[in-house]
């Protein structure tokens, strides 16, 4: 990439401080100052495969933004690649998917950018990420995080741990305006009277720290996401964010 990048920036629980290597992904965006080729593009995606031994059982997930969208944010936010665990088979079977250069949108980077303006300078890779990310507006933050959750009676019997956090992080931005890791945020829901399920959520929080077979009741599951949304609902209305037509 040589002068081409601005800086690689961590966010995600490596810049939360809730980084578990048995439970956690590797999480960073690559800040560009103009578009890559396509040749560079698939170097990149190969050494990230060549090496993916050297990440987390959970692998790694990152996006390359150009540097003007960091600076002057749009939502949903434009990149020029994006690769994960998730997506190796798809770079294997269809690697122009990845490698192509038409426009492609991620509202998930609303949450990525706000979370790179919580201060850890052991995770930029470049200048500070508070000179190169502009503050991304509440609406887009609760509009990615929103994306993420409002299917959550659907997602928690697949990934529990997963659902029942994030539900608890995006409540503690909500009511308090707080930048959390999903430690933080269960720890932050156990100390709400309003929030439901604090059996789940202590489960969940050890499941997260790397203790063996911990189980989720499904039926407990359920109404735990189905009360949690709610509250997670009426605080976006009192905070004046929509729910429609988001994520």
């Amino acid at each position: 990439m040589k002068e081409r990048c601005v800086g690689v920036y961590f966010h995600g629980s490596l810049r939360l401080g809730g980084f578990n290597p048995q439970r956690s992904d590797v999480d960073f965006i690559v800040v560009t100052d103009r578009k890559m080729p396509r040749k560079v593009k698939k170097r990149i995606c190969g050494v990230m495969m060549e090496h993916r031994s050297m990440f987390p059982e959970k692998g790694f997930e990152f996006s390359m933004v150009l540097e003007r969208y960091c600076r002057e944010f749009l939502y949903p936010t434009p990149y020029e690649l994006h690769m994960s665990r998730a997506w190796e088979e798809l770079y294997r079977s269809d690697p122009d998917a990845l490698l192509c250069d038409r426009p492609r949108t991620d509202p998930d980077l609303a949450s990525h950018f706000h979370v790179l303006q919580v201060p850890n300078a052991a995770m930029d890779f470049g200048p500070p990420s508070s000179e190169v990310f502009c503050e991304v507006p509440r609406e887009f933050v609760a509009a990615s995080n929103w994306g993420d959750v409002k299917n959550a009676e659907r997602d928690i019997a697949e990934n529990p741990v997963y659902t029942v956090l994030n539900l608890c992080r995006f409540y503690a931005f909500l009511k308090d305006g707080l930048t959390l890791s999903k430690k933080a945020g269960g720890e932050y829901a156990l100390a709400c009277p309003e929030f439901p399920g604090g059996d789940l959520i202590r489960a969940a929080l050890a499941d997260y720290s790397g203790e063996p077979k911990v189980r989720f009741p499904a039926g407990e599951l359920s109404a735990f996401a189905c009360r949690a949304l709610e509250l997670v609902r009426d605080a976006m209305e009192q905070a004046g964010f929509s729910t429609e037509g988001h994520g």
